[in-house]
């Protein structure tokens, strides 16, 4: 796993300074064929003027040595991806908290887990599917503090719906009916850890979240109902 995602970023690095050094040689060379021709054609009474190739030798060896910069830095780049890739992988089998508003419905099971600043007169926690339509709706607990709600994978219309990511809204009101802050989060087990685009992604109940989102390392996951 750790050398899948160390090879995946190292690919991605030293492509970029192949090509930049790949497009710069070709250039330095036709550079100097074109030079040399013109020195080898030049009139001995009246030779070309040094200043202008020589200040194109300069302008090359200061492009030579930003690609090196460039290639430097994207090393430093590496290391450090591939270090937090290899550490991220320690978290598999712990159980996380990511902030995040999606549920993963697995096997049927679905864990919903938000916070209320205050008591609350009523909560309603809706699901969304990827095409953003509603596909399930109830109350939730109103009490201050964290909650946890599962969700079977049914339907308001009592169909069992696939297992997948899924969008999760909580809307609470106040006994005066204004509306309540909420704070909605995803508790479980790493299962796996990926790397793509540059970001460290981790599988918890089934949904992919990016390594930035983790706020929380748990012993045992929050109870609720």
């Amino acid at each position: 796993m750790t050398s899948a995602i160390g090879s995946t970023a190292s690919s991605a690095a030293s492509g970029a300074s192949a090509a930049a050094k790949a497009t710069f040689g070709s250039n330095f060379d036709t550079f100097l064929k074109i030079l040399t021709t013109q020195l080898q054609h030049q009139d001995p009474t009246s030779p070309m003027d040094t200043t202008t190739f020589t200040t194109q030798l300069v302008q090359f060896s200061q492009v030579e040595q930003s690609i090196k910069q460039n290639s430097n830095l994207e090393t430093l780049i590496q290391m450090q991806q591939n270090s937090q890739a290899a550490n991220a992988v320690n978290y598999i089998g712990k159980t996380v908290e990511m902030t995040g508003d999606t549920v993963g419905l697995v096997n049927g099971q679905g864990t919903i887990t938000y916070t209320l600043p205050q008591d609350a007169s009523r909560v309603i926690v809706s699901v969304y599917n990827q095409d953003g339509q509603m596909v399930m709706h109830q109350d939730g607990e109103t009490g201050q503090g964290d909650h946890v709600l599962t969700w079977n994978g049914y339907s308001d219309a009592g169909t069992h719906l696939q297992d997948g990511s899924y969008y999760v809204t909580v809307s609470a009101q106040d006994s005066a009916g204004a509306a309540i802050q909420t704070t909605s989060r995803v508790i479980g087990e790493v299962t796996k850890v990926d790397y793509a685009a540059g970001t460290v992604l981790l599988t918890v109940n089934g949904i992919q979240l990016p390594l930035a989102q983790l706020s929380t390392v748990r012993n045992s996951p929050i109870s609720g109902t």
